[in-house]
């Protein structure tokens, strides 16, 4: 018997709520909510892993003096690729960890709170093609946005942010789910916006606390390299040991983009019952079959 106490999705919010019930989900739900993304993510998250050291180490040899005096280019031709495997990969593992978080609460609510993890995973697993194609398309979106101007980038991010959500809880296709995202935000952009500013801040704050060992170890590395004089390549100070505990700091970051991730369906479904109040006609319809 499933004693938790069963948030509804499909309701208007405002920002504090869409905040309070957000974590109130995951205080429930995230144990098995983790375990599903352990299945579906985990080896992106890695690949991502790997390629984020891998963008760390190649983007401290691009300040390697010696290099550069010597004409020596192939740090560049390295930073370049690496930045462009971490971009990718990362598109891909974020799509993922959002269409999954999204099949889990659809889950959630087609079981009124009494989610079969299984059914979850097959679930996904069915679309899984579908969500990292739509990843990619999300990427280009971004990429045209930043070559046009960095607001429309801002601009891009409200409507991207519910697109796994739509393509999840609704019948559209992968093109028809990005439109639908744009029609969704229409005349809620700034009330959308301003939700995910203060998540993304207080999302933030709670990474940085992951990041203090990673600055700590720098500061202290600097500081006694700079007074024995030995810093004559800048990029030394970031070795193998900056590498990991950088890695480690944005491996917990990305875990905690889960807040995010289920945030947006909060968001999606404040936002669908606006537009449409398909919730209410839900339980107005629930109403009537019981009479």
């Amino acid at each position: 018997m499933n004693t938790k106490k069963y948030i509804e999705f499909k309701k208007k919010r405002e920002l504090g709520e869409i905040l309070t019930d957000t974590f109130a989900f995951l205080r429930a739900n995230g144990k098995p909510l983790l375990s599903v993304l352990i299945k579906t993510v985990g080896i992106p998250f890695i690949l991502l892993l790997a390629a984020f050291a891998y963008y760390t180490y190649s983007s401290s040899t691009v300040m390697d003096p010696f290099a550069i005096n010597n004409g020596d280019v192939s740090n560049i031709g390295n930073f370049f690729i690496s930045f462009c495997l971490l971009i990718v990969i990362g598109s891909v593992t974020s799509g993922l960890m959002f269409g999954s978080v999204s099949h889990y609460i659809r889950e959630y609510i087609e079981s009124n709170g009494s989610v079969n993890n299984d059914t979850v995973f097959q679930a996904i697993k069915n679309d899984t093609g579908s969500i990292i194609l739509l990843s990619l398309l999300v990427f280009l979106i971004y990429f045209g946005g930043f070559v046009l101007c960095v607001i429309p980038v801002i601009y891009l991010y409200v409507p991207m942010s519910v697109v796994f959500s739509i393509y999840v809880f609704t019948p559209y296709s992968i093109t028809e789910s990005i439109s639908q995202s744009f029609n969704l935000i229409k005349n809620e952009w700034w009330m959308t916006f301003a939700t995910l500013f203060i998540l993304a801040i207080v999302v933030g704050l709670i990474g940085f606390v992951f990041s203090i060992p990673a600055f700590i170890y720098t500061f202290v590395k600097t500081f006694t390299a700079a007074s024995e004089g030995s810093l004559t390549n800048p990029s030394d100070v970031f070795d193998w040991v900056y590498i990991a505990l950088n890695t480690f700091s944005s491996a917990a970051q990305f875990v905690l983009y889960i807040i995010t991730a289920v945030a947006t369906v909060f968001i999606y479904f404040n936002l669908n019952e606006r537009k449409h109040a398909t919730g209410t006609l839900e339980q107005i319809d629930s109403l009537g079959n019981k009479e």
